[in-house]
């Protein structure tokens, strides 16, 4: 039988579905959909995996809805009440930008293999992997991307942008870092074809660097911009919390 617990919108999250027969969870779903409406609950989240698409069809005959979906995981939400109030899915990607600036006033730039922007050349940076924090994404940007090794010193810019990647939005967050060292290694030579410093002078110069990315290293260098706080002893239950401000 289907066990559930609740959260903190009224409803019920069901559980314990992945051992659950076909006809068992027919049943039970049923029985723990009369039990809601009884019991004046709101509406009923339930997690399936690709191996259960029998279980995924019969909870879309009922009236269940997709929310969100992983590699291996869909959730779906059902309704009780028409005015249930459900949180919405994740609505965006989230990219991070790199500026990198050496002691003799040159700055970091890679080449794509495949051009995705206006300039031929970037600012280091990609998305964030599953649960990686904002610092720890761009420092590892940096690193795949050209080997040089950068702690981070401040935030810079923000820019959100709607439709992107699977008509998602996408959130791209501009750092500024401090290079550690200064030998160019390219990690990741699938995606990355150059990495190198360039003076700024030149960088600011050059026809084919968007005026986009001239405006970002300008703000990097002639603006405080956000500094990282610790603030976890007010998160406790987070695996890691990062305040800018």
């Amino acid at each position: 039988m289907l066990s559930a617990k609740k959260d903190l919108y009224n409803g019920l999250i069901i559980d314990s579905v992945a051992n659950t027969s076909l006809s068992n969870f027919k049943i039970s779903i049923q029985n723990l959909l009369q039990e809601a409406q009884k019991d004046n609950i709101s509406l009923l989240w339930l997690d399936l995996t690709t191996n259960q698409h029998e279980h995924l069809s019969f909870a879309l005959s009922l009236g269940f809805k997709f929310h969100n979906c992983e590699a291996t995981r869909i959730t779906l939400t059902y309704s009780v009440k028409k005015e249930a109030y459900i949180p919405v899915p994740p609505t965006h990607t989230i990219g991070v930008g790199a500026v990198v600036i050496n002691k003799t006033n040159e700055i970091l730039l890679v080449q794509d293999r495949i051009h995705t922007s206006h300039s031929i050349y970037k600012l280091p940076g990609g998305m964030l992997e599953e649960a990686q924090s904002l610092e720890d994404g761009v420092v590892r940007e940096v690193w795949e991307e050209t080997g040089i090794k950068a702690k981070l010193i401040k935030m810079v810019s923000v820019l959100n942008s709607h439709p992107y990647r699977f008509n998602k939005s996408n959130m791209y967050i501009v750092f500024q870092l401090e290079a550690l060292s200064s030998e160019i290694n390219i990690i990741d030579t699938h995606e990355i074809e150059k990495a190198f410093w360039m003076p700024l002078e030149d960088f600011y110069a050059h026809k084919e660097m968007s005026t986009f990315q001239k405006d970002l290293v300008s703000s990097a260098l002639n603006h405080d911009g956000l500094t990282l706080s610790q603030n976890d002893v007010y998160f406790s239950r987070k695996k890691h919390v990062e305040v800018y401000r």
